[in-house]
């Protein structure tokens, strides 16, 4: 029985700043059937808390890849950060490269030398932000992220570099291919699956996953039901129970009816 969606939101059921009609109908097919619906991105959590509004959802959030959960009204209820004796050492790393560097305190969001790749990040996101051109006017505090914006040859040279040196220590993954994400290695959104288990009641094994990128994958992997699109990247298909015939967001209709026929066998 699946009890839960937990999907993720740009790509999956956003697009253009908008949920497509398809998107809003079937989410509220699956509440009135009695499966509620999570989300869970890569983006701060007061960033995912305006579209969250605009579903009408009560439901806890996932943000920043599973290392912090929000409740309905913004409060954190599980942060995983990462120390700053080790994010400062991969802020040196991507000062190295030409990378706008995006760091996180507390669900505010700092900006290091902005680029023409996230210069309107702040914008996007709608969420504030503080730019700053001197390392000192950092903050010496743990950081929920680190998120490298650039050109996609550089971001895939730095995330090997960073993998080979890091890999034990920290969750390298990427979630489009401008943006490099690097959290706590506890962090994922498979990870926070139990976490919000634990916050629910729901059994994992009763929740859905649905993504359409790379930091998907442990979503896709660890839920109850893996779900993805059919133009979402080969490994993604290869991990999940199950692959829509279209691609998103019109195939989230099937994945509406694929959870009502489950629920239903």
């Amino acid at each position: 029985m699946i009890k839960a969606l937990i999907t993720d939101l740009d790509g999956t059921i956003l697009f253009n700043d908008a949920f497509p009609e398809v998107v809003r109908e079937g989410i509220n097919t699956l509440i009135k059937n009695r499966v509620k619906v999570y989300i869970a991105s890569g983006r701060m959590l007061s960033s995912i808390y305006h579209y969250h509004r605009m579903l009408g959802l009560d439901t806890p959030i996932i943000a920043y890849n599973g290392a912090m959960i929000g409740d309905k009204d913004l409060n954190i209820i599980y942060h995983n950060p990462i120390e700053y004796s080790l994010w400062y050492q991969i802020f040196n790393m991507l000062l190295e490269e030409d990378l706008q560097i995006n760091l996180y305190f507390n669900d505010s969001l700092y900006i290091f030398r902005k680029n023409g790749y996230g210069g309107n990040y702040p914008i996007q996101n709608k969420v504030p932000a503080f730019f700053v051109d001197k390392i000192e006017d950092l903050p010496e505090l743990p950081t929920t992220k680190v998120l490298g914006i650039g050109d996609p040859d550089i971001v895939r040279k730095v995330q090997v570099q960073l993998k080979e040196r890091y890999n034990s220590n920290l969750y390298i993954t990427t979630s489009s291919p401008t943006y490099l994400e690097i959290m706590n290695r506890d962090v994922s959104k498979g990870r926070a699956l139990s976490i919000l288990s634990s916050i629910t009641g729901i059994s994992v094994s009763e929740m859905a996953g649905l993504g359409d990128s790379f930091n998907d994958l442990e979503l896709i992997m660890d839920s109850g039901l893996g779900i993805t699109f059919d133009n979402a990247p080969l490994e993604l298909k290869e991990n999940a129970d199950y692959v829509t015939g279209l691609s998103s967001p019109e195939g989230f209709r099937e994945v509406v009816d694929f959870i009502l026929w489950k629920n239903l066998y």
